[in-house]
């Protein structure tokens, strides 16, 4: 499974982002698509050395397009506000979908707005069940907490 952080401008959240991932090993891979300021100048290198120094994976992309393209995922969620979603993320069907093993994508946006109306298109939107963003790192602590750690 892999996690991409779209369009994130701050060196902080990104390294939050890490902080999360990093302690799922069902995470194979930490994408960062559209880094700009200080994520870009700081945060994506500091973030490849965290990640090389616990045999972790990071790639770093220019935009969302070249992330789903590099990646082709069976399945793309895109958390989005409940605004712009096709409903609530289902976690049980994710799980099966990971069971079965198929490459399962969850992007989370990295700055004060959601996805483009164009970048919806890559994938599936779905919500947390929030009228708002959450930061990033709380979006993906969340559902990967529901899909590793909590036991239904």
């Amino acid at each position: 499974m892999a996690v991409i952080v779209h369009d994130i401008y701050s060196g902080v959240k990104l390294m939050e982002v890490g902080s999360v991932v990093f302690q799922f090993p069902q995470v194979t891979l930490l994408v960062i698509s559209k880094a700009s300021s200080s994520a870009a100048q700081s945060g994506v290198p500091d973030i490849e050395k965290r990640a090389f120094l616990l045999n972790r994976r990071v790639l770093f992309v220019p935009d969302l397009k070249d992330a789903i393209d590099i990646l082709n995922p069976d399945r793309h969620y895109m958390v989005t506000p409940k605004k712009l979603s096709k409903g609530p993320i289902n976690f049980s069907k994710i799980r099966e979908e990971l069971d079965k093993g198929l490459k399962v994508v969850i992007s989370v946006s990295g700055g004060d707005s959601s996805f483009t109306l164009k970048e919806l298109e890559y994938g599936e939107p779905v919500d947390l069940g929030f009228e708002d963003l959450l930061p990033p790192s709380a979006s993906i602590a969340i559902i990967l907490y529901k899909l590793f750690l909590e036991r239904e």
